[in-house]
Parts: C-alpha cells; structure tokens; sequence
C-alpha cells in the first residue's frame, strides 16, 4: 500500500493548565467539570497559530473558569513523533494533568485505512496509556481538526478521497470517532462544527494557504474544545478576541447545537455509571458457593471484591469476576470499583445459607470456534442484545435487536484467536475460543 504524505510545518512550545471534580450522590458517581486546574495540550501548528492553548484559557476566564495551560506543539508532528519524544513523557511525568487534548497530523488520519491502522492509531493508544499511566482519571480529548478548504491537493492523485473538503472532512471525522471509541475518550467536535459553519455561512475559517485556522478557526476550535471538556454552554461575556459578535453567535451557536445534541458521538468515556455485579450459587455438601461477575466494566478501573466476616473485610481478588468462592454464614460481598470518576461500590448480603432458596448456579459452557465466519446463538427467550467482551473485559462489539426471535447468527470472522465472552441480554451466556 501507498504510504501518503503529509506537511512538516515548525512551530513553537507553549505553557498552560485546568480542573475535574467528583461528586458522589445517592450512591452514583458523576463526573463534574468544574474547578479544573490543568490542561495539557499535545499537538502541532493547528493547536499553535493563534495561541489556542491560551485562547481556550481566555474563554474559560471570561466564563468564570480560572485555569493555567501548557501545550507541546511541534510542527507537522504527528502522534508517533510525540510518543517516541523524551520531552513528552517528561511532561506527561511531571504533573497529573487533569486533560489532555491530543490532536494527530493534520492530513494523517485522513490517509488509507491501512495507513492509518499502522501509523496513527497505535501511537494515539500509546499517548494514551502514557497519560494514563501517570493519572488514570485524567480526561482525555481528541482534537479533530478539519478538512482542507480544496482538498488535500498533495496526495488528491493517488487517494481520491481526499480531493476535496468535503472528502477529506469526512475521512478526519470517521478517524477521530475511532481513536474515541479505541481509547474510552472525549472527541472534541471541532471538525463537524467545522463543516456546518461553512455550510452555513460565509465566514472564512482558513489561513491564506487553505489549510490553517484564521482567528476564525481558532475561535471556533476553542469554544469546541472548552464546551466539551466543561461541559456548559456559553455564556454572556465570551472573550472574541478580534471577532464580530455575530461571528461569535454563530460559532458558539453551532458549536453547543453539535455538541449537546450527540453527547453519544463525542463521549467515550465509560467511567461515568455506578457499579454493578451478578451473581449465582450454589450447594456443595454443607457449603456454599458463590460465582459473581461485574456487570458494568471499564476497562481503566481496579475491581477489587471483599468478603465481611464480621470481624474485618478479607481481600479477595483484584478482577472483574468471581469463579468460586466458599462463603460463611451472614456473608457479605463487596465489589469495590475506583474508575476516572472515583470510588464506587456495589454490596450484597447473605443473611442465611438457606440451600432452598439458594439459586442454581449457571454453567459457563465454552465454544471452540476454528475458520468461522458465523456463529449461531440460541438462547431460548427473546434476544434483545449481544456483546462481546475479550478476556480483558474490554468491549469489543454491541448488537441490539429489535425481533422476537431466539436464535441469532453472530458474526466472528473479524474475531482474532483468543477468550472471549458472549453476554446476552446483559447476562453472561459464554465463552467463545478462537483459535
């Protein structure tokens, strides 16, 4: 395949910050975006013309919002340029930043699928989980920058594509929703407020050479950015900078319509729903057995189970689930979860070992799947949805249905070998093994 080409434009290195809160309410995490004290921004010239990091920082001083700001931003770096720079994981080291708004090359997402599935999604993980590794509750922004205003004249012969904006837009967006889902991360809808700003008006959002942000750009690409890492509207006062009110009014307008209208698009983030766990019994002789599975999982969070036994909590297993587990009279199990938005906990009380009225446990039966392309599901009541889990817990696939059949066919043939767990109606149904 056809490696394409992309710009190296120098810039410059800039400083700034921000603030995330937590809020615990009737047993239910919400994240809360007030009283964020630092924002990191990583990027190349679309985030350095103009001083974005400090015009982002202008608008949330005028809404109230007091933050300090720091940005790296190279010229025509890319996400595999900063992952491998010594300087960004010095920064990423130095603070627990409380964002961080990545934003790749800006024609590189845009290339081949084949292209970007090597040269820029592994590294935007990398960037990721270095942040991650540093402060897992750090908010993580991708920046989706827009297309050319004629195309990506550079490589428009061999990937058609691209030959336009409207092209070359789309191809941006599709890319930056990937590496949001990828990543259990916030898209920044700068790309699409993009497009319905030029849709719409006459507004010039470009720089001469039909590629970098004007002051337009700039202020559009801020209220986007600001919006979706505060999440409040706009207010009276909005610093403009050199912009007209009715240029502002019209960005600010179309940016809080896009962003609130499709909170799902934009927000990846699975750390936001309160814990939940199931779980089965079973008798064996004078004992009983216990088999428990969190329901909801982010990938991100330590899952940790504890068993009262009247005198102290026991540590179980750090894990999503329970295979077995002896439990004593009066037990008490406690699945403790702490995620980007806190601690979470979720408790279930055995008052007797009562083997009557204890519940059968569920057999976990395991499908061997080899040269595959489709799998059948039987399930015996009406299958309203499937998802596939890998053996990290991490989701892979959701399917919702809208029949009232009981069997359906599954599509595996993108499945590469490796566990994986089928929950149906979300209730574990199986383990499937590619090999």
């Amino acid at each position: 395949m056809k490696n394409f080409k992309y710009n190296l434009i120098k810039t410059s290195l800039f400083t700034l910050a921000i603030i995330a809160n937590v809020l615990f309410t009737g047993g239910q995490l919400f994240a809360q975006n007030a009283k964020i004290k630092s924002i990191l921004f990583i990027g190349n010239s679309y985030t350095a013309v103009n001083d974005l990091p400090n015009w982002v920082r202008l608008i949330g001083e005028s809404q109230g919002d007091t933050f300090e700001a720091i940005g790296y931003t190279p010229g025509g770096r890319t996400f595999y340029g900063h992952s491998t720079d010594p300087q960004v994981t010095n920064l990423f080291q130095q603070k627990n930043y409380d964002v961080v708004v990545l934003q790749e090359q800006s024609q590189l997402p845009s290339f081949p699928l084949s292209q970007v599935e090597s040269d820029c999604y592994p590294y935007a993980k990398t960037l990721v989980d270095s942040v991650r590794a540093n402060n897992p509750f750090a908010k993580i922004v991708f920046y989706s920058t827009w297309g050319r205003q004629n195309g990506d004249a550079q490589n428009c012969v061999n990937w058609p594509p691209v030959c336009s904006f409207k092209g070359m837009n789309q191809l941006l967006h599709d890319r930056y929703i990937q590496m949001g889902v990828d990543n259990y991360a916030w898209v920044a809808p700068v790309n699409s407020v993009w497009k319905a700003i030029r849709d719409s008006s006459q507004m010039n959002l470009y720089q001469g050479d039909g590629s970098h942000p004007s002051f337009e750009g700039t202020h559009l690409a801020a209220i986007s950015i600001y919006q979706t890492i505060f999440q409040k509207k706009i207010g009276a006062n909005c610093f403009t900078g050199t912009l007209t009110s009715e240029n502002h009014e019209i960005i600010a307008r179309n940016s809080q319509r896009i962003l609130f209208d499709s909170l799902d698009v934009w927000n990846h983030d699975t750390c936001k729903v309160p814990v939940k766990f199931e779980y089965s019994t079973k008798s064996i002789g004078d004992t009983l057995r216990l088999w428990a599975q969190a329901k909801i999982i982010d990938p991100r969070a330590d899952y940790t189970w504890y068993l009262n036994d009247n005198k102290s909590y026991k540590h179980l297993v750090s894990n999503t689930r329970i295979d077995s587990i002896t439990l004593p009279k009066n037990a008490k199990i406690t699945l403790k979860v702490r995620n980007a938005c806190g601690l979470d906990s979720s408790i279930l009380v055995f008052t007797e070992l009562n083997t009557k009225t204890i519940q059968k446990a569920k057999v976990l039966n395991t499908v061997i799947l080899s040269d595959l392309k489709h799998f059948t599901i039987d399930y015996g009541q009406k299958i309203q949805s499937i998802q596939i889990l890998d053996q990290f817990s991490k989701l892979i696939q959701t399917t919702n249905l809208n029949t009232t059949e009981t069997k359906t066919q599954l599509n595996v043939s993108y499945l590469k070998p490796g566990i994986y767990f089928v929950i149906v109606n979300n209730q574990l149904h199986l383990r499937i093994m590619v090999i």
